[in-house]
């Protein structure tokens, strides 16, 4: 999965109210997703935010597990955060992807909300990713979700991750780690 990537962006995001805002980036999410991400092969991770101070915190978060101390232990987090690059922006993203790549990622949405727009199926981005070399960049949001103008420059939105009964409010790591398992397990 040499050519699988994801973001997690935090603007432009929804707020609860539908107000465009940038979200507060957790340490939690950084670390977790990082596991995650490592776990399945993913390339990079982007953690992705415009703001100064929050950029800072996950470098910091990063270069407490791959530099100094931390990083001479026995533990494999290090191994898992060195994949965290941090962004200010989509924009950004895709220049590093591409100048790495050599061409354009094939951009993907994530939403938990169903949008009754064409979806691109699990199983056809994985086969994608299997036979592919175009690298692939998933997205994921915070707070409320993506604004409809993010995704609709995306090149296909995968359908929502559903449970079992009304109650639809994952954590976006728990959200995370079902999508690259749909799109990297060995199941």
């Amino acid at each position: 999965m040499g050519n699988l990537y994801i973001g997690l962006l935090h603007f432009p995001m929804r707020n609860r109210r539908g107000a465009v805002v940038a979200t507060a980036m957790t340490s939690v999410d950084v670390h977790d997703i990082a596991r995650s991400a490592r776990t399945y092969g993913v390339a990079r991770y982007f953690v992705v935010t415009p703001l100064p101070t929050q950029q800072e915190i996950a470098w910091r978060i990063r270069g407490f597990w791959t530099e100094g101390e931390r990083a001479m232990e026995a533990s494999r987090r290090g191994d898992a955060l060195e994949i965290v690059t941090v962004a200010s922006d989509l924009e950004q993203v895709v220049e590093w992807i591409r100048e790495a790549e050599g061409e354009e990622p094939f951009l993907v949405a994530t939403s938990a909300q169903h949008r009754g727009e064409p979806l691109l199926g699990y199983e056809d981005l994985r086969k994608r990713l299997q036979s592919e070399t175009e690298p692939v960049l998933v997205l994921f949001g915070t707070g409320w979700g993506m604004t409809e103008e993010l995704i609709e420059t995306c090149d296909a939105l995968l359908p929502p991750i559903d449970g079992v009964g009304d109650f639809n409010h994952l954590s976006v790591r728990a959200a995370v780690a079902i999508i690259l398992d749909r799109l990297a397990g060995t199941r």
